[in-house]
């Protein structure tokens, strides 16, 4: 095997060990299973809040517990496939292989980096304010193209937006704006 692809196998595997650490693979199952009896519990929906929460939880640990497995399932078809393309001397099945563990590394590092977003707001929707300042003309126009940035980096990841204010500057662009940006993880990403 090619040491750039053993480079590969050996990221995937480091940003696996990292996704587990942070999900503590080990009781991760058992607590899917404690949260699905609390909702099939009578009771559960008494309390709505709390009912939301849980099912905020239980979702994103049922979500977590995926990712890894197909991670893992991936990592192990695609090595193998590596090493049985290498055996028979197929190089274009080496190559779709490479190909698949290279987009699989991309995608672990992803989940890798959305995996530290678990503070306790980071969930959370978030509101972005921006003002111009001292500046002048140059300032306002600087602040709209900020506040467009911002919006289609928003719309690009498919968070909603929703415009509360904005206040045009005496030229061009704006003086301020505020939105409300709505999403899984927008104000970690924010």
């Amino acid at each position: 095997m090619r040491a750039e692809t053993q480079s590969t196998i050996e990221a995937i595997k480091r940003s696996l060990t990292l996704l587990g650490q942070r999900m503590d693979w080990q009781t991760a199952p058992h607590r899917l299973e404690e949260m699905n009896a609390m909702i099939e519990a009578g009771d559960l929906w008494s309390d709505p809040a709390r009912a939301q929460k849980l099912m905020r939880e239980r979702q994103a640990l049922s979500d977590a517990i995926e990712t890894y497995r197909r991670i893992d399932g991936d990592l192990s078809a695609n090595a193998e496939m590596v090493e049985l393309a290498e055996a028979e001397g197929d190089p274009e099945l080496v190559a779709e292989a490479e190909a698949n563990l290279k987009a699989l590394a991309e995608m672990a590092a992803q989940k890798e980096l959305e995996a530290l977003l678990n503070g306790e707001a980071d969930g959370n929707d978030t509101f972005l304010e921006i003002n111009a300042g001292a500046g002048g003309t140059e300032s306002c126009d600087w602040a709209s193209m900020l506040a467009r940035m911002y919006v289609r980096w928003a719309e690009k990841k498919g968070y909603e937006v929703e415009l509360l204010s904005e206040t045009s500057g005496d030229e061009a662009g704006i003086r301020s704006a505020a939105y409300k940006i709505s999403g899984h993880n927008a104000y970690g990403w924010l």
